[in-house]
């Protein structure tokens, strides 16, 4: 086994541990599923790994925590750029980091960054007519799939026990993030609960999961500009203007070295 540095940041409660790309990195599902215990390992719910390439700020790699290889992740962006600001000796405003399939900038906004979510696609793609346990249902890929509901009383729902039925289910190839949405008293503002694909459990904040909230709001009622979402990890913000934007908080939590 080799040493290898790591360091852990989280957003809303979305927690990586972030390793960089080396020739001596190597990395299983096994190792990702140990990093990730929160009993045997670090604990996280998932691994990062940040890589050069020409043309952008870095390249990011995301491992959920049943050691999937997933093809974007919010959270695990913003923590990733949080992570390269914190290396520059100057600090810049902007940074651009490639995924699997697309490369995302990402704003500073104060101690924040902000995500332009640029990669929607597959909207209403899906027949959901089907879906009838809740009132209303909206479907999109948001850099990963994405099926919402809205619902009311969402803190007592048993997400655990309903969400694997939609997760699973035929209508979706590759399996789908489920997240439930519940309209608060406070203008354009919603409580959000989020089962991920990967994770298989309920995490704190999903920034794709919220972004796909934000636009089935905008559906179902017009909502537009600041969406403010409360989760489990805090409160957020989606924008929908001319782009649509995520932000949200990010904390370092501690770094150390791991075996791999």
């Amino acid at each position: 086994m080799v040493k290898h540095p790591f360091v852990k940041y989280s957003g809303n409660g979305n927690d990586f541990v972030i390793l960089e790309d080396s020739h001596s990195l190597k990395l299983t599902a096994e190792s990702v599923k140990r990093i990730c215990s929160r009993h045997f390992g670090i604990g996280a719910d998932g691994v990062l790994i940040l890589g050069q390439a020409s043309g952008v700020d870095g390249t990011m790699r995301i491992f959920n925590a049943d050691g999937g290889e997933a093809e974007m992740c919010g959270n695990g962006l913003r923590c990733l750029a949080s992570y390269l600001d914190s290396k520059n000796s100057i600090p810049k405003d902007s940074y651009s980091i490639k995924t699997m399939h697309s490369t995302y900038e990402l704003l500073k906004r104060g101690n924040q960054f902000a995500i332009l979510m640029s990669d929607l696609k597959d909207r209403n793609s899906i027949d959901l007519s089907a879906f009838n346990q809740f009132e209303k249902k909206f479907y999109i890929n948001t850099g990963v799939p994405h099926l919402v509901f809205l619902g009311k009383e969402i803190k007592k729902i048993e997400i655990k026990k309903i969400a694997p039925e939609y997760r699973y289910h035929g209508l979706f190839p590759g399996g789908t993030n489920v997240s439930i949405a519940e309209v608060l008293t406070e203008k354009q503002s919603a409580y959000v609960r989020t089962y991920e694909r990967g994770v298989e459990d309920e995490t704190y904040s999903c920034g794709t999961g919220l972004t796909a909230c934000a636009l089935a709001l905008n559906e179902w009622f017009g909502w537009k500009g600041d969406i403010q979402l409360k989760t489990l990890g805090g409160n957020q913000t989606v924008s929908l203007d001319k782009h649509v934007y995520y932000s949200g908080e990010v904390t370092f939590c501690f770094n150390g070295e791991v075996n791999l």
